[in-house]
């Protein structure tokens, strides 16, 4: 059986800049994903291949506190 890892402390610091897509040759832009788990927010980039659209990578670009005081 084939399971997701989505272990947020297992993803690499990153920072969310195009790549070449190993797949097609062609720019690939990240994607940022915001995640709110365990009072942190998670800011994720994820590259897809534009040309094909299978996924490259993602990690992490940066953590921060929630700011519960905001309304």
């Amino acid at each position: 059986m084939l399971t997701q890892n989505n272990n947020i402390n297992n993803m690499q610091m990153v920072r969310a800049v195009p790549i070449t897509s190993p797949i097609s040759g062609e720019p690939s832009f990240p994607r940022i994903h915001k995640l709110e788990r365990g009072g942190k927010i998670y800011t994720e980039a994820h590259w897809i291949c534009p040309a094909s659209g299978a996924f490259i990578r993602k990690g992490i670009v940066s953590i921060e506190d929630v700011d519960r005081s905001k309304k």
